[in-house]
């Protein structure tokens, strides 16, 4: 049974998110039997979930962006309110909500390292891994027929390797100038759209292929990845 709604999630956040969650009810059911007076479920959880609020800052550390949280402004708040009430009842609560924050950090971070051992993201075929519904489009005036086949483009794409993008501003500056070598001609004339992920990556980047069909731009959120081809990778016509 294959779960298509799963391609666009990252399972690896998904399942130390769970995890840490899990971790956080255990920790709370726990205190919850060693206190002699027993908190109504509801108001445990809410206190705890108060705790979590805190002062935090993000940083980068092993190639993602995590919190680190510094002050339990949640604790310090229930702590006004409780204070002159049942303060004792509710601290240890209080607490480990707080400390939730740095269990989140761990489980953020080993999903982060589990992830990159998964999920190649320099391979261009993660992003490319389902081609069934892929098909090609021509996105400026200057692409030349041509037709995608998904065998021709499978085979090519193990094959490719990353190249150096130094000249792509030159190209663009070239295809502005009325007097320019490549005068309004686009490198990347062709999207690639509808492919999907290897299942489950929660990885998302648009396809672009260049005008000669060796090439292959592929654009994320954070970054690009050029790769080419030493044949090309489409159908097409093309004056040599």
């Amino acid at each position: 049974m294959q779960f298509d709604w799963l391609y666009s999630w990252n399972v690896v956040d998904l399942a130390a998110g769970l995890l840490g969650w899990l971790a956080v009810i255990g920790l709370l059911i726990r205190q919850r039997r060693k206190q002699e007076t027993k908190l109504p479920i509801w108001k445990m959880l809410l206190v705890a979930l108060a705790g979590l609020f805190s002062f935090s800052f993000k940083i980068p550390l092993f190639g993602q962006i995590v919190n680190i949280a510094l002050l339990p402004l949640g604790l310090w708040v229930l702590y006004l309110f409780l204070r002159n009430r049942s303060w004792p009842d509710y601290r240890k609560f209080a607490w480990i909500g707080f400390a939730a924050n740095y269990l989140f950090l761990a489980t953020a971070l080993l999903a982060g390292f589990i992830h990159g051992s998964l999920y190649d993201r320099n391979d261009p075929s993660t992003y490319l891994a389902n081609l069934e519904e892929a098909k090609l489009v021509s996105i400026h005036p200057s692409a030349r027929e041509a037709t995608f086949e998904e065998e021709l483009f499978a085979s090519s794409l193990a094959e490719v390797k990353a190249a150096d993008m130094s000249g792509t501003l030159e190209w663009h500056y070239e295809s502005i100038r009325e007097d320019g070598a490549h005068y309004q001609q686009e490198r990347f004339p062709y999207a690639l759209v509808g492919a999907e992920a290897r299942w489950g990556s929660g990885l998302h980047a648009a396809a672009y292929l260049e005008a000669d069909g060796k090439g292959l731009l592929l654009a994320t959120k954070d970054r690009y990845y050029y790769y080419r081809s030493e044949t090309p990778m489409l159908n097409r016509e093309v004056e040599e």
